[in-house]
């Protein structure tokens, strides 16, 4: 992980630290792939850029991390809007929930 300081955001027009995880070329969770993490000052994800190190696609992922919701001790964002490969992508969730451990109740994202 290496930590690069302030660069503008690839889809929007402000800035956020921007954060890079990248897996060795042999071993690690995905081989090669890079995480770029663009990270606000609320230490919140914004957007990422994914750069897959192997052959088969998506190759290259850029989507914003929005509509963040509560559910119980964790904030979780709902709405990614980018490009997969070049092309409009869109990915959300609802109806959200969590069990935390200890727990018979569920917690819905708010």
């Amino acid at each position: 992980m290496t930590v690069e300081g302030t660069h503008k955001l690839p889809l929007g027009d402000a800035s956020a630290e921007r954060v890079v995880v990248k897996y060795p070329s042999e071993g690690g969770y995905e081989r090669g792939d890079t995480w770029d993490l663009y990270i606000g000052i609320d230490k919140r994800i914004q957007e990422i850029v994914y750069h897959r190190g192997g052959t088969k696609p998506p190759k290259l992922v850029i989507a914003t991390w929005a509509d963040y919701k509560k559910a119980g001790p964790l904030l979780i964002s709902t709405d990614h809007r980018g490009t997969l490969d070049g092309k409009p992508m869109r990915i959300s969730f609802s109806d959200v929930s969590v069990k935390v451990t200890g727990s018979v109740n569920w917690i819905n994202a708010q």
